[in-house]
């Protein structure tokens, strides 16, 4: 598995944390269960996310094809991913930036990974 496939992988959990635990949370005390602080699973879901994006998009510009689309893309879906956690006030608009910024993250992935198989810049082994 490559770095761009772990980086959409992880972008798409992201999502789907977003988008699902707001619904589990809600279920969970008619379940008799109580889940009241989830800020480690978040700050590891962005480390995790930011560290394999620098690596996937950084490897794919300097090794292969020298272009700052995906990176440029990678930042701006990240930039979104910590305004919808941080400084969204509303809810929507939270989960709004959050599923954008993982979208544009996969967008980059995508595009990297594109980028570093169709690259002329250098001759791979």
């Amino acid at each position: 598995m490559n770095l761009d496939t772990l980086g959409i992988g992880a972008s798409i959990i992201c999502a789907v944390h977003c988008a699902l635990l707001p619904l589990l949370f809600a279920a969970l005390p008619l379940l008799g269960m109580e889940i009241t602080e989830h800020a480690i699973l978040e700050y590891c879901l962005l480390l995790f996310s930011f560290v394999i994006g620098c690596l996937a998009l950084g490897l794919g510009y300097w090794r292969h094809h020298r272009r700052l689309m995906p990176l440029l893309l990678f930042i701006a879906g990240f930039a979104l991913l910590l305004m919808g956690h941080f400084w969204a006030e509303a809810v929507v608009l939270e989960y709004a930036a959050i599923c954008v910024g993982a979208g544009v993250i996969m967008a980059a992935h995508f595009i990297n990974q594109r980028q570093r198989h169709s690259c002329k810049v250098h001759k791979h082994h």
